[in-house]
């Protein structure tokens, strides 16, 4: 019998790193991690909420399709369309929404993650962009 570790093919949130420059520019570097194996993207924002949480989806994204390794090379892209925080109740939730195409298909996903305090928005756009590519990516990469 398999253990539920061994068929996990999901990548899972490990680190995020949010660089403000003295120019006023930043940047954010995400880190993923699936079976012991770490992706990493990166990528240049702006010092708003907003840039800050697009520059997060988009690195996790860029993360997302290191992992695939030959799978992109069959076809499998992603994009994120947009990402929004929303102030909801005594928190927050972060809304993606993702474009995917494989072989012939394509597919748009929707993903949120819920977060309490501000601070923690680019690590909610992370796991909400996750959220939105991990069910479709884990049936390309364990085939």
């Amino acid at each position: 019998m398999k253990t539920a570790a061994a068929v996990r093919a999901r990548l899972k949130f490990d680190t995020l790193e949010h660089v403000t420059m003295p120019d006023g520019s930043g940047r954010v570097s995400v880190r993923l991690e699936r079976a012991g194996d770490f992706y990493e993207g990166t990528v240049a924002c702006l010092e708003t909420q907003q840039g800050v949480i697009k520059a997060a989806s988009q690195a996790a994204l860029q993360a997302t399709l290191a992992s695939t390794g030959e799978v992109s090379e069959s076809g499998v892209s992603l994009e994120v369309v947009g990402v929004k925080a929303v102030r909801a109740f005594d928190g927050w939730v972060v809304v993606t929404r993702v474009n995917g195409s494989a072989d012939d298909e394509t597919c748009r996903l929707l993903g949120a993650a819920p977060c309490e305090v501000e601070d923690d928005l680019p690590e909610a756009a992370v796991k909400a962009v996750l959220d939105a590519s991990n069910r479709v990516l884990e049936q390309r990469v364990t085939r």
